[in-house]
């Protein structure tokens, strides 16, 4: 393959956290409540809600902009004489091979009827992870296993995939070799129903970005 210095590649852009409000009875009886949306700006949070909720309910944007309120409860980058947020570069490399995965085989973790990729962002200093499908936020934990209540409902995918989210999540957390850490065989997996070239040319860029190691070389007997 080509090197990898030569595969066209846009960082990913930064990502702010948002909560996005619904008044008691919008829908129904339904009790007011929250969800947490990622974005760049307001703006693009709300409407990325509108998107979702029109899919059952029919309302014009203007409308649903005044019944709802939206708040800013994280950003992407520290404030001002803060802490800088932990490894930065390495979520930008599990974004990137995040994308090669979603633009080959099957297109996991991509959405085409949203146009977006999953991604892993730091807000407030913590980690999130942005299901592709139902783009809601996910609070990732160093250390955690099986998932929270609100990731059984984000999360748009299977075991197989959320083993590998996992990996990813401890790679960004300072685990060299995170690849086999939560089953499935990570990006070893067989059972992606990827093209062979298609899932070979994945472990060659993850290996090339230092995210795999490079198979051992057995030595002639």
């Amino acid at each position: 393959m080509d090197n990898i210095k030569d595969i066209p590649y846009t960082a990913p852009v930064s990502i702010n956290l948002y909560e996005v409000s619904y008044p008691a009875e919008m829908f129904g009886d339904h009790p007011a409540y929250t969800i947490l949306k990622t974005a760049e700006t307001a703006g693009k949070a709300k409407y990325d809600e509108y998107i979702d909720v029109t899919d059952c309910w029919d309302i014009s944007f203007m409308d649903f902009c005044k019944c709802i309120r939206v708040r800013k409860i994280g950003q992407s980058a520290p404030l001002p004489n803060s802490a800088p947020f932990r490894s930065p570069e390495r979520i930008e490399l599990v974004n990137r091979l995040i994308r090669e995965i979603g633009d080959r085989g099957r297109q996991f973790l991509y959405s085409k009827k949203h146009e977006r990729y999953a991604a892993f962002h730091w807000a407030n200093g913590r980690l999130w992870y942005t299901d592709d499908y139902t783009g809601t936020p996910m609070l990732m934990e160093e250390g955690k296993e099986g998932k929270t209540r609100e990731q059984k409902h984000a999360f748009s995918h299977g075991g197989t995939l959320w083993g590998l989210v996992n990996d990813f999540r401890d790679y960004i957390f300072g685990d060299d070799d995170a690849n086999h850490n939560n089953g499935y065989g990570g990006l070893y997996c067989q059972h992606w129903g990827y093209p062979a070239e298609d899932i070979e040319a994945i472990r060659e860029i993850a290996i090339e970005l230092g995210y795999l190691k490079k198979p051992a070389v057995k030595s002639a007997v």
